[in-house]
């Protein structure tokens, strides 16, 4: 691992504290029980308020995960469940959605109701997306130019779905 942050292994054990583990490990704990693992997030309470046009970037930010993730080549069980767990994050956003838009008839709503742990795990999902083009992996049609705007874009949206997951007055 040290040699892939360019580091020697002797500088990297300066910077590998207790202090250093037992933070990254409440942040693990922290974000993973935003994301209710475990929990039927189609059955989940639905009190995120996501406006139509952030849940379409979350929706096309995910497929684009998807692609990305498919490049990798170095462990094909890794791929698989990466991939799945992709798929089945859009696919619970759908029927979620789907299920409002079937309401009764009239305008589409201005914002779709998803349970927060379904939109924390599609948050997580882009900034993973964003970190894997950072360090190079990107779709064939994205050039080493427009990397970092899509790199930015992944973070940006998963910052977006993060500020809509927590509850907010009114809505």
């Amino acid at each position: 691992m040290s040699a892939q942050a360019g580091i020697s292994p002797t500088a990297a054990r300066r910077y590998l504290t207790d202090d250093a583990l037992t933070d990254l490990a409440r942040t693990m704990v922290v974000t993973l029980a935003e994301e209710t693992p475990g929990a039927d997030v189609i059955a989940s309470a639905r009190t995120a308020a996501v406006p139509l046009p952030v849940l379409a970037r979350c929706i096309a930010g995910l497929a684009e995960a998807i692609q990305l993730r498919l490049r990798e080549r170095d462990d094909i069980d890794h791929l698989r469940t990466t991939v799945a767990e992709l798929a089945q994050a859009l696919s619970a956003i759908g029927q979620v959605t789907a299920d409002q838009l079937a309401g009764p008839a009239g305008p589409a709503p201005v914002v779709v109701m998803l349970p927060p742990g379904l939109v924390h795990r599609a948050a997580r999902y882009l900034e993973v997306a964003a970190t894997l083009v950072h360090g190079g992996v990107s779709p064939e049609d994205v050039g080493t130019t427009h990397a970092g705007r899509l790199a930015a874009t992944f973070r940006q949206d998963a910052a977006s779905l993060r500020y809509y997951a927590d509850e907010r007055p009114g809505g």
